[in-house]
């Protein structure tokens, strides 16, 4: 059945896969989506080599390879960013959390009974942020994301798995991550395989959000770098993300900690409140 334009409702008895199908007419898959109620209409998007093992169709949209000289696929056939479609991104260390176990200076932030290795370790503490969720600011409508200078305690450790179990959340990135629970591991570096990066360091953040952006597109999710959002408290990771065309914002502006780096103020103490989380185009440093 062809659903119009270069998309077509394919059995998955011969095609696991969109690349399956895609491939066996010597095109590359642009685009693959479960359909819903036998029709044309998506239901949910999905990466163009993943399986549809529980159902009987699925909607393929294909293009010439352009190594074989071929034309993109036309309007909306391709991998188009989606109307309305954003994407969150945190730092890890005094963004998602505050200092460990300071409340007195940091009244609206939780402390928790997991360790935190950051900045000489101690309980993990959520910032107001972590404390009421994602969920009350307008990232609640995005796919969510993290990529830290750090590594927080681990990739294995308990307070890691609570970041992506209970920090993580929002309408939308709820919704992705149901459809995509692999996605729910860690990477390092440049090396993205998640949303969800660690390790990279300072003034090259810009460099794995954008890799995230682009994951996501490799999963159904197309988000145009004009609608990426990246929240962070160190000074000097806002403004390279200019470079991208993306947008960024330093947080924890009323609060920076003092007993680091010579009192520079670089570093944020009691993390990010949800007021700070806004929807605002450029690159906003603290005034």
């Amino acid at each position: 059945v062809t659903c119009g334009g270069c998309t077509a409702l394919v059995l998955t008895a011969a095609h696991s896969t969109c690349d399956s199908y895609c491939g066996s007419f010597g095109h590359v898959c642009a685009a693959a989506a479960e359909e819903d109620s036998e029709g044309c209409s998506v239901k949910y998007r999905a990466a163009c080599d993943e399986p549809f093992l529980d159902t009987s169709d699925m909607l393929c949209t294909c293009r010439w390879s352009e190594e074989a000289g071929g034309q993109e696929v036309p309007g909306d056939a391709t991998n188009a960013p989606q109307e309305d479609a954003c994407l969150c991104v945190f730092d890890i260390d005094r963004t998602l959390t505050g200092k460990q176990g300071d409340t007195d200076a940091c009244p609206r932030n939780r402390v928790t009974d997991l360790n935190d290795k950051a900045y000489g370790g101690g309980k993990a503490t959520l910032s107001a942020l972590s404390a009421a969720g994602i969920s009350t600011t307008f990232c609640d409508q995005c796919v969510l994301g993290i990529t830290s200078a750090g590594a927080g305690s681990g990739e294995h450790s308990e307070w890691n798995a609570f970041l992506l179990e209970h920090v993580m959340r929002g309408s939308a990135h709820d919704a992705f991550t149901e459809q995509h629970p692999s996605a729910q591991i860690w990477s390092y570096g440049t090396d993205v395989r998640s949303p969800y990066v660690l390790n990279q360091g300072n003034k090259i953040k810009q460099d794995s959000v954008e890799l995230v952006r682009q994951w996501y597109g490799r999963h159904g999710t197309f988000v145009d770098p004009g609608e990426v959002y990246f929240f962070g408290d160190r000074t000097e990771n806002i403004e390279p993300f200019r470079e991208k065309g993306l947008n960024s914002r330093e947080i924890s502006c009323g609060s920076r900690d003092r007993k680091l780096y010579r009192g520079s103020g670089i570093v944020g103490l009691c993390g990010a409140r949800p007021e700070e989380i806004q929807r605002t185009k450029g690159n906003v440093l603290c005034e």
